[in-house]
């Protein structure tokens, strides 16, 4: 591989990590908030309260759809990283993202998830993982 085209490459696959991690984290807010709200918009929509139900329902309904957009954006940046990096490094890169969603998680408070160590240890080991297949790609060349 060219370090020109992993110059390239590297940082368009991380935007594109981002951008999913941020989908991911955006669906999951939207659509909680959504189930949550649920009876009530079975109400409002039955009584045929449409400018009620939309106002009772956008928050969730613009987290759905940023997390929408961002996937449409990760998917974009995807497909120009994968012009420039091997498969060997580009896929191992999308496992990033199950840190960064896990990590969040735990840590925002409107997502309300619960912290493992059993969870945590498995991000240690993508961690590690990613370390020993990086490692090896430099000592290889």
């Amino acid at each position: 591989m060219v370090a020109k085209d992993l110059k390239a490459g590297l940082p368009i696959a991380l935007v594109s990590v981002l951008l999913i991690s941020t989908a991911q984290l955006s669906m999951k807010w939207g659509m909680g908030g959504l189930a949550s709200q649920w009876d009530s918009i079975v109400a409002l929509f039955e009584q045929a309260q449409l400018v009620e139900l939309l106002l009772h329902v956008w928050p969730a309904l613009m987290g759905v759809g940023i997390g929408l957009g961002c996937y449409a954006l990760s998917m974009a940046c995807w497909v120009m990283a994968l012009k420039h990096l091997p498969l060997g490094v580009a896929y191992p890169l999308l496992s990033l993202s199950y840190v960064i969603v896990y990590l969040l998680a735990v840590t925002l408070p409107w997502l309300n998830e619960a912290f493992s160590w059993v969870k945590l240890s498995g991000i240690g080991f993508i961690l590690l993982g990613l370390t020993f297949i990086f490692t090896a790609k430099k000592s290889s060349h």
